[in-house]
This record gives C-alpha cells, structure tokens and sequence, in this order.
C-alpha cells in the first residue's frame, strides 16, 4: 500500500467513526479536540484543500465540548423520534429508500465480501457504513478486493454527499456536522462527477428489473425470480400488521393467479 493509499484509507475511516453517535466520552473528545488536526495532516499527502472548511469545522464543535453536548446534537438531527436528517444517503441519490441505489450497493458489498458488523445497527447505505467500506477498498486497493475504490464511491458516495450537506447547511446551518459534510463532500470530489450536461435520464439508469443487483425472491412454483427479497419482506410486515395472510406472497404473480383461479376464459 502506498503513503497516499494509506492517508485516503485513514481519512475515509476517520469520517466514517465520525458520523457515527458519539456514545463514549472518548468519542465526543476526538471528535471536538482531534478531528480536525488529523484530518487537516491527511488532507496534505492527499492535495485536498480544505483549510476554510476544517476552520469551520473545529471553531463548530468547539461549541460542544462539555459532556454529552455532542450526542444531543448528534441526535437532534439524525436519531428518532425527530430525525431532522437522514444518514442514510441513498435517499438523496433516489429521492427515497430501497431504490436502485440500495440495489448497487447491496451488489457491491457482495462483489467486494464484506459484510456488515455490530457497531452499526442500520441499513448498507447509511454514511458510516459506505466511507468504512470505501476506506478498505482503498487499503485494498494492491490486492483486488472485487471492486474498484472509486466505482464503489460513484454508487452512491460521489452524488449524495453534495446533497447531503446542502440539506445539513439548510437546517442546521452551525452544527458541526453539518461542517463535517462539507468535508466529506470537498473530499469524494476526486473520485469523479457526473457531468453537469448529462441528461438524469443517462446519469442514472432505472435498474429496478436488473435481477444481477440484489437478493430475488424466487417462485416456489416455478422457479423464476419475481420480485426482490426486500420488497417481498416490506410487503409481509405490511399484511401481517394489517392482520392478512402472505403465503401468496411464495409464488410469483403467474402462477398465483393460475393457483388462486384468477384467470378465466374471455367471452366475446
């Protein structure tokens, strides 16, 4: 691994602790006391200027020093019953959850054999989760782990971030992390952009019948894959709290109807 693997990796996994809830006392300190001068001595092997924004970031959190304060703040805006914000940055590629974004990371984290642990109870296209994974790829980067470093980014990393910190700037203008999304969007920058010319319909293609992205259900009938498995157990926790069966849901819509006598001949 080279110096510049090494400092990209360190960075990445620097803001992926970041993002995560500052729980322990040890945490709310690095965050508040340490964070900026690490990442301000990586920035430099890495030619990131972020002089103005690492400023931003540290006189914000100096605001958060005493005991606590932080994870208030950290659950004021990402933690229910409030959820000011969303950490999970599929929704700002795909204006929702479980959209084809989700699908492409699921298929990647798959590809690469990496798999989530227990420190994160989330979904895969939370935050903490993706600059964790993009910061192994990078101290994989010698030994090819499966996927490229900055195909992993262009997922979902490269256009949510921006998106990300424009929502943070709109309503928490002085929070931290909202400064720290400002990094982390300056920083994904490198990995490439799409082109501001690029119709949306060709930037990002509708995948959501590509049965190579994701886990499928398939038929118990017949075999063939039908919907994906997320969507299958979105919709069973839907019927069940609603008190209605979901065994149909084994079969796909075909051989439902042939099973439930659905079909019928026409009369002309």
């Amino acid at each position: 691994m080279t110096d510049t693997h090494l400092a990209r990796s360190t960075f990445w996994l620097g803001l992926a602790q970041a993002f995560l809830p500052p729980g322990q006392p040890e945490l709310e300190q690095a965050f508040v006391n340490g964070l900026a001068l690490d990442l301000a001595e990586l920035a430099v092997p890495l030619e990131l200027e972020l002089e103005s924004e690492l400023a931003a970031f540290s006189h914000a959190a100096s605001a958060f020093a005493a005991p606590q304060t932080l994870l208030i703040e950290y659950s004021r805006l990402f933690l229910p019953p409030n959820v000011l914000l969303s950490l999970n940055l599929s929704r700002y590629v795909d204006g929702s959850m479980n959209g084809p974004c989700m699908d492409a990371l699921e298929n990647a984290y798959f590809v690469a054999g990496v798999e989530q642990g227990g420190t994160l109870h989330d979904i895969g296209d939370h935050a903490a989760m993706q600059m964790e994974c993009l910061a192994w790829l990078t101290g994989q980067a010698d030994a090819t782990p499966g996927i490229a470093p900055d195909t992993f980014a262009q997922i979902c990393l490269v256009g949510a971030l921006p998106r990300f910190a424009a929502t943070l700037h709109a309503e928490a203008p002085d929070s931290p992390y909202t400064m720290l999304a400002d990094i982390a969007a300056r920083a994904i920058a490198c990995y490439g952009q799409e082109s501001a010319d690029t119709p949306a319909s060709q930037r990002r293609p509708n995948r959501r019948h590509d049965r190579g992205l994701g886990v499928w259900r398939h038929c118990k009938s017949c075999d063939k894959p039908f919907a994906r498995e997320k969507e299958i157990q979105i919709m069973s926790h839907a019927l069940e709290q609603a008190g209605l069966p979901v065994k149909h849901l084994a079969l796909c819509p075909d051989c439902r109807d042939v099973s439930q006598g659905f079909f019928k001949r026409m009369i002309k």
